[in-house]
């Protein structure tokens, strides 16, 4: 099947795929791909498309969360077991073979991995909770385990891209609010400001002392028929969309 990677996490140790929206069985409004459970699919669907990607990277189970845009951080091994939905907007985790797991049609997936001591992470981030710090929550995680910046490595999938997130006023009151620095990604074209949602996460996360980091560089706005993207579909009138899976994961070698 179809699915991106990036070269940053290229090691022996880590596994991980960005899914496109093709080559699943969800009908419509959903096709084809969707990998969310909490966007109205038929249950039965979302669980082959997950085992699709799953299985294309040897993996046989997964641990995901109900996303909210906040910047709660959750221990997959704390939860995986209880069968109980989280909710939070990012994973940490240790443990071989228990990939993790988020779901965006617009929103940025960020991963992360330390190949050195074994801990990955995988963050959503909408511009509320790339504002609020899901980020700088994640790494300092990654921190009190006792990572060095130098060996985090962090990719950030297909979102929406600066020349498509147009915002509103209030969103740029809420955002200068938070966070002063966060000025500078907004752009004007004639009367409307857009937002540099992939710019902004790659500069806050090396403010982190993170240095190997990159954007895939997919806007999802812009491909329609390759990505999942919430707004596409609300600007058409169709209230419903599938999402994206991303997904990291420990091996040992």
């Amino acid at each position: 099947m179809k699915y991106l990677k990036s070269k940053i996490l290229n090691f022996p140790n880590i596994k991980h795929a960005f899914s496109l929206r093709v080559d699943g069985v969800s009908p419509k409004p959903w096709d084809s791909l969707n990998c969310s459970y909490f966007v109205g699919d038929n249950e039965k669907n979302v669980k082959i498309n997950r085992k699709k990607v799953l299985n294309n990277l040897g993996f046989k189970k997964s641990f995901y969360i109900n996303q909210m845009h906040g910047k709660k951080v959750v221990n997959a091994a704390y939860h995986f077991k209880k069968n109980k939905i989280i909710e939070a907007d990012a994973i940490i985790c240790e443990d071989y073979d228990l990939p993790i797991t988020l779901t965006t049609a617009d929103c940025a997936p960020i991963l992360f991995a330390d190949p050195i001591k074994g801990v990955i992470g995988a963050a959503h981030a909408g511009w509320r909770g790339a504002i609020e710090g899901i980020t700088d929550n994640l790494i300092d995680r990654f921190y009190s385990k006792g990572s060095n910046p130098n060996n985090i490595h962090v990719a950030i999938g297909p979102c929406i891209g600066k020349e498509s997130f147009a915002v509103k006023d209030d969103m740029i009151r809420i955002a200068l609010q938070k966070d002063e620095t966060s000025e500078e990604f907004f752009n004007q074209v004639s009367n409307l400001y857009y937002f540099d949602l992939p710019g902004y996460l790659l500069s806050k996360i090396k403010s982190k002392g993170i240095c190997n980091i990159e954007w895939i560089g997919e806007d999802t706005f812009k491909s329609p028929q390759k990505f999942f993207s919430y707004r596409h579909e609300t600007q058409n009138n169709n209230l419903v969309t599938g999402r994206m899976i991303s997904v990291i994961g420990l091996t040992k070698t």
